[in-house]
């Protein structure tokens, strides 16, 4: 009978042996390849985004400035004039390392700086901001969920010290994803019990395996030379050799002018002819009670302020338009858009981030945004205006000072006047 079971499930139990040996043995490092980390960094794929090994392995190429760009679902709107394009055309001091997915706010931001907090230190970062992020009702769970992995779970449990954004971050975590693993350990964070020398052990057993296990698995991406391709490649040669702004927008303009030909609302064809022509009617409106103004964004965000700040990164932030056009047809209030605007600009000023390239004024210029909400042609343009700049030339002065209020309940109701928020 034992013989038997042996031979049905012996070969299993060895082969999950061996996967679980080669894991542990694997190395956490792998060697430097500007071709790949290119590839990885130009792909906007949901692997570049969550996984740990591809970012690591581009941040810490000694040969290579990768900047992280934190943002959602605008990197994904490629055109010769978009940042990764311009960053290799004029072979920039630089190359954008793309952090974002749509769908994917500060929570998810904060959960994957945990794996790079090493390689964040002193450097410099790009974080676009989008009102629309901050909305009443809490961002879908499946949304969070398709994101995060068990890496940034153990990466955050072994960066965490106790603090208010650690308590308020595991009960974050646990309304967004209440079945994580180590349940029991995020609970106590969010309780700000004190942990116990088990779990600091269960933790680092599991954080070490969790890095090799990311290690192993996310090198077996092949689709970054493809999407390297059709985001990059493909726009290098439309571009003048030699670098000018007045050459560039003429190419920007005309490229605007060519891709917006079947609609009134200055939108791209494509986009338009695949979502939203059919059921254009059913959005006249459909934004008119919407309040950007109320939200747990603001104390998500308050999380990723306290990761740069605690890794001393020097952050531009910048602050995308909504279509003007758009705006109108669907009732979108541009009192409270630029309300909201005012109240993030707050928090971040407030507390020493004032490296801000706000654009949200800028919805109404032509060929400035692509579709509804994401920048393009001429807004990738005076996008670049203001962040080659800062990368080229960089500053390293920093004066943070953070403020724990704006992880109360209080502050992300507070709709009144700013200067009259105590």
């Amino acid at each position: 009978m034992l013989k038997r079971l042996w031979l049905i499930f012996g070969p299993i139990f060895v082969a999950g042996l061996l996967v679980l040996l080669l894991i542990f043995f694997y190395p956490s490092t792998r060697s430097h390849n500007l071709t790949e980390e290119k590839y990885s960094a130009a792909s906007v794929s949901t692997e570049s985004f969550k996984e740990r090994s591809q970012k690591v392995r581009a941040l810490t190429d000694p040969n290579m400035r990768f900047v992280p760009f934190f943002g959602s679902s605008e990197w994904i709107r490629f055109d010769s004039m978009h940042p990764g394009v311009l960053a290799e055309k004029y072979n920039r001091s630089y190359r954008p390392y793309f952090m974002g997915q749509a769908g994917a706010a500060s929570l998810s931001q904060f959960f994957g700086m945990q794996q790079i907090t090493s390689e964040l230190e002193n450097k410099q970062a790009v974080f676009v901001v989008s009102p629309q992020w901050f909305t009443k009702e809490d961002h879908e769970s499946t949304i969070f969920q398709t994101y995060f992995n068990n890496d940034q779970l153990t990466a955050f449990l072994e960066n965490q010290s106790g603090d208010v954004a650690a308590q308020y971050a595991a009960n974050r975590l646990l309304k967004q994803n209440p079945r994580v693993p180590m349940k029991g350990i995020v609970e106590k964070l969010a309780k700000n019990e004190q942990l116990s020398d088990f779990d600091h052990s269960i933790i680092t057993a599991s954080a070490e395996f969790n890095e090799k296990q990311a290690a192993l698995f996310g090198q077996f991406s092949i689709r970054g030379r493809l999407k390297y391709k059709n985001h990059v490649e493909k726009y290098l040669s439309s571009l003048p050799d030699q670098f000018s702004y007045e050459e560039l927008e003429n190419i920007a303009r005309k490229e605007g002018e060519e891709n917006t030909t079947n609609n009134d609302l200055g939108m791209e064809n494509h986009f338009y002819n695949t979502q939203l022509k059919k059921d254009l009617k059913k959005w006249e409106g459909y934004q008119k009670n919407y309040n950007f103004l109320k939200s747990s964004e603001y104390n998500d965000l308050q999380l990723v302020l306290n990761q740069f700040a605690k890794s001393k990164v020097n952050v531009l932030f910048v602050f995308q338009p909504v279509n003007k056009k758009w705006m109108d047809y669907t009732g979108l209030s541009e009192e409270m858009y630029q309300h909201a605007v005012e109240k993030i600009r707050y928090q971040l000023e407030s507390q020493g981030f004032t490296n801000i390239a706000d654009f949200s004024k800028n919805g109404g210029d032509p060929y400035f945004v692509k579709d509804t909400i994401h920048i393009g042609w001429l807004g990738w343009l005076a996008f670049d205006k203001v962040v080659n700049p800062f990368l080229s030339n960089p500053t390293t002065e920093l004066n943070y000072q953070m403020n724990d209020r704006f992880f109360s309940q209080d502050w992300a109701d507070y709709d009144g006047n700013i200067k009259d928020f105590q």
